[in-house]
């Protein structure tokens, strides 16, 4: 699997399986061997051992050397007293370590717990105690966010890895200049702040600290033993946690079957992906979407993974050109930060062939003005969409067999007969006729579980028919396409009921934007008004250099019929999710505009019970751009 003259595409890898490998059962039609995933991924990469696997800031590990690596990593957390079925919580970047940790606990049977540092922080005790775990990894830049409740808890061991860890020598302290970086990140990456927490981990009892890195060293000097044959399918490998727009995140429980069935559904498929291709890493493995669509599936397609572990939409696009990647997964939001900031070069992303996202939905305005954007910095191809609910394995609908010419928003078809979707309306009725708001319901193999110790959750998440096929509710609303594609929608939640009580979907204004109008981002919300009604709401980031005025302000509420609008110069980015904060959107009630019939313009405070402030103001008032929203303008 050379790549030096001649690209081998993917579907045409002839694999090489262990010895003892087998079928251990079939899933909607997909063959699950009794492999761990690393096992997996390797059956497609014996050919190409001496190609890169990493490629992290100069740091290369080949597909030879990975197994070594995960080896000396299960070794040291055994040594470090891990058994199999422990919980070992992982809160790390995007990095070496998260994945091959990932790996290593899969190695040794330990379940893997995958926790946003902030998750640590905000609710310590559910993350960790309640999961039954004695042992975290972590970074040490995210240690002092949770450090205080470390004493007297359960945990006995904490292992501390550091950004320089496998830097080259050149670019060890790079993380140092925090001026690039986010204004969250470079809070997180405050030197004090991590010295002194280093500093004093001393005071703190019954917890033991070791060095990451100490850890591997040991585990390669190490002679225990490792079970490398077949493994069971059937036991729990891995926590990962719903994106929390409900603002009560849930522990979703993967098996071991899924992952591998995840990678077998594609096996053979013809994505046009190729061996070596260089795929950018900005999703965090702490989403399920992290581990599987910008990890395992790039590794067993033979690609090179170029993890970049700090969340920054304002250089995304420079990294992209900088690193030659060929793929990417990104959050829509990184893209538009592109499409504000304009071409970087003309020849900048020329080698980009796959620029994607997924897990919230796009209109077509969006999509339109990131395919030229795209094109304008040398692209050649266009902006594909994923979509579907991370409980079906991240894979619900895909994108890579959409007409390259006339995509825009939809996200894709099914991967038949792996992944089957369903839509049917409120009462469970099958809905057939094409272009018709429905409930997205999906089939796949790699699906979830279940929710953790949550029966009622997982019941109301999943079900089986009468011909024995595991469905999950995805909570999406979409319309199937004459050509078989679908357009998710957006979520049925994102909704209200009028006063006629008819349901009315806040996405469908949404997905109407006009392209040619100066709205570079927008959402649309409804308030409770003092009528017992609802006000729609836009909440609206301009294109670059437009400024606010009344006559604008009359022409999107006259064009979009909503009663008020509200402007931004950025949206808040979710800590946890990296996509638009849309929990702090539905309650941001102060600060809106909208037209009255005397000219003059009416200023609107909502609140949380419906009582509303409207203040008559002037036509010529200045209506300010929000730099930042914040809770206490309230």
């Amino acid at each position: 699997m050379k790549t030096t003259s001649t690209r081998i595409n993917t579907s045409t890898i002839v694999r090489k399986f262990p010895d003892w490998a087998k079928v251990d059962r079939v899933i909607n039609g997909v063959p699950v061997y009794n492999m761990n995933i690393f096992d997996n991924i390797m059956t497609f990469n014996q050919d190409n051992l001496d190609g890169d696997a990493i490629d992290y800031f100069g740091t290369k590990i080949s597909y030879g050397e990975l197994p070594a690596l995960r080896e000396a990593y299960a070794r040291g957390l055994k040594l470090a007293g891990v058994k199999e079925g422990d919980v070992v919580t992982l809160c790390l970047p995007v990095s070496i370590e998260n994945l091959m940790l990932l790996f290593a606990c899969n190695l040794i049977k330990a379940i893997s717990n995958n926790v946003n540092f902030l998750f640590l922080k905000n609710d310590f005790q559910l993350y960790t105690t309640d999961k039954n775990s004695e042992i975290i990894v972590t970074l040490d830049a995210f240690l002092p966010y949770f450090v205080d409740h470390l004493e007297g808890s359960g945990i006995k061991k904490v292992i501390l890895m550091n950004m320089d860890d496998f830097l080259p020598e050149d670019k060890k302290g790079m993380f140092l200049d925090t001026s690039e970086m986010p204004e969250k990140m470079q809070e997180v990456f405050d030197i004090q702040q991590i010295t002194e927490c280093l500093m004093n981990l001393d005071k703190i009892k019954n917890v033991e600290f070791i060095r990451l890195e100490d850890l591997r060293i040991a585990g390669e000097q190490s002679d225990i033993e490792l079970d490398l044959g077949p493994t069971d399918l059937d036991r729990d490998i891995s926590y990962f946690y719903t994106s929390g727009t409900t603002n009560k995140p849930k522990c979703v429980v993967y098996k071991e079957y899924s992952i591998n069935a995840y990678v077998e559904m594609h096996a053979g498929l013809d994505t046009q992906n190729y061996v070596g291709e260089r795929n950018f890493q900005c999703i965090p493995l702490t989403h399920m979407t992290g581990e599987r669509v910008c990890a395992i599936m790039p590794l067993a397609r033979g690609g090179t993974l170029v993890p970049r572990p700090i969340y920054n939409k304002y250089t995304f696009a420079r990294d992209l050109s900088e690193t030659n990647c060929n793929c990417v997964v990104a959050t829509a939001s990184f893209y538009l930060a592109g499409v504000r900031q304009g071409v970087v070069a003309p020849d900048a992303l020329e080698c980009l062939t796959r620029p994607a996202s997924g897990g919230e939905a796009v209109n077509v305005s969006c999509v339109r003005k990131i395919d030229k954007w795209l094109r304008d910095n040398g692209c050649k191809v266009r902006y594909s969409l994923g979509g579907g609910a991370s409980e079906e394995g991240g894979v619900t609908l895909v994108t890579y067999f959409m007409d390259e010419e006339t995509k825009t928003n939809e996200t894709g078809k099914p991967l038949e007969p792996y992944v089957m979707v369903k839509l049917v309306d409120d009462e469970g009725n099958l809905v057939e006729e094409n272009e018709v708001l429905a409930n997205l319901h999906a089939s796949s193999p790699a699906s979830a579980d279940r929710y953790l110790n949550n029966p009622e959750a997982t019941a109301e998440r999943w079900y089986v028919d009468e011909d024995g096929i595991k469905w999950g509710v995805t909570g999406d609303i979409a319309v199937r396409h004459a050509d078989g594609s679908y357009t998710i929608m957006g979520r049925g939640s994102d909704s209200f009921v009028d006063e006629n009580g008819k349901r009315v979907y806040l996405f469908m204004i949404e997905n109407t934007l006009d392209e040619n109008d100066c709205i570079n981002e927008w959402e649309i919300s409804a308030f409770k008004n003092e009528n017992g009604g609802h006000d729609v709401v836009g909440q609206v980031i301009l294109d670059d250099g437009v400024k606010p005025t009344a006559e604008l302000v009359e022409y999107l509420c006259g064009k979009y019929d909503i009663d008020a609008v509200k402007f931004y110069k950025e949206f808040e980015i979710g800590e946890i999710t990296a996509k638009r904060d849309y929990i702090l959107l539905t309650h941001d009630y102060n600060g809106y505009f909208a037209p009255c019939e005397d000219g003059s313009l009416m200023m609107i405070n909502y609140s949380d019970n419906g009582s509303t402030v409207r203040i008559k103001t002037r036509r010529d008032a200045k209506i300010p751009v929000i730099e930042k929203y914040s809770k206490e303008e309230d």
